[in-house]
């Protein structure tokens, strides 16, 4: 047996093959719904600033995400349905939709993109996984895109705790190779009957110094959220 087929063993001993490992990740980090809280503070090369806001996620294609501080900010909505998204700016009472095009751009500023803040993409819908190595702390999966599927990462590398089955870390590489950004899950602590990394810290490759920190204020999963707030014609009564 070659050194490659060890190496997938202990995962198969438990049911669990990359993909489906993957997707237990996916759930573990998402669950059927949620709701909270959470700070983001963005400091860049000669500036830094800091977002609160709050949060709305039902299922993979309905997330609301409402800003509450700083004052300037604050009633800025993103809204995702399916695979459409929106930003209603309440200083001029406008929504405007985001082009596809736009979705690789900046959130507010911040290192992560519309694309991470929505979550339009699925690592176990649009990558195939496969083990590049395990130890008794987890395993590191390399995931490339699956033909056909739009997104803009080359490949990804994903670090997973073997006991908690959540992320410790993910490297996004180019399609050529480049690496580009680290993500940092850490302070795992317990919610409901989950576990969940409550800071997150991304690092982008070429910009020493910079970072953006997400701290979770407050999450709970699998509640009851009704669709009427996934709408168009909601988002300036959840304007503040």
């Amino acid at each position: 047996m070659g050194k490659r087929a060890l190496l997938l063993i202990p995962l198969l001993l438990y049911g669990i093959t990359p993909q489906g490992l993957v997707k237990r990740v996916e759930e573990n980090l998402r669950g059927k719904s949620s709701q909270g809280e959470m700070v983001m503070k963005v400091v860049k090369s000669t500036w830094s600033r800091e977002l609160h806001f709050k949060f709305w996620e039902k299922g993979k294609d309905k997330t609301l995400i409402l800003i509450t501080y700083p004052p300037k900010e604050r009633g800025i909505i993103t809204l995702k349905i399916g695979k459409n998204v929106w930003n209603y700016i309440p200083s001029i009472e406008r929504v405007i939709r985001i082009p596809s095009s736009m979705m690789g751009a900046s959130w507010m500023g911040s290192h992560f993109t519309n694309d991470d803040l929505v979550r339009e993409y699925s690592l176990s819908r649009d990558y195939t996984p496969e083990i590049k190595s395990q130890d008794r702390e987890g395993c590191l999966l390399l995931l490339r895109p699956k033909p056909g599927a739009g997104v803009v990462w080359g490949r990804i590398e994903m670090r997973i705790n073997r006991r908690t089955l959540l992320p410790t870390k993910e490297v996004f590489f180019s399609e050529r190779g480049e690496r580009i950004r680290t993500l940092y899950f850490k302070d795992v602590r317990k919610t409901g009957r989950r576990l969940f990394p409550f800071h997150w810290i991304l690092v982008p490759e070429k910009k020493p110094g910079e970072r953006t920190e997400l701290f979770v204020k407050r999450i709970v999963f699998d509640v009851s959220i009704p669709d009427r707030i996934f709408s168009l014609r909601h988002l300036k009564e959840m304007g503040i």
